[in-house]
């Protein structure tokens, strides 16, 4: 199910600043490092409920999504 910005602060606000941040799909024993955090301004969400790698499309909309990029 899909996660705002507020669901991830709330889970992180009492992590020290310097936690390392990485990505992983789920059920995954390694993580990889972020290469980037893109906020995409023209974003189309398909579904809030989809999973799976194309549940928002990065353009051709009009919702603001944070992409962390690997």
């Amino acid at each position: 199910m899909a996660q705002t910005l507020r669901d991830f602060l709330k889970q992180v606000e009492h992590l020290p600043p310097d936690t390392l941040l990485c990505v992983a799909e789920v059920d995954e024993a390694f993580a990889a490092h972020v290469a980037e955090v893109e906020i995409i301004e023209d974003a189309k969400s398909q579904n809030r409920k989809a999973e799976g790698i194309e549940a928002v499309e990065l353009g051709n909309g009009k919702e603001r999504v944070v992409v962390i990029r690997w």
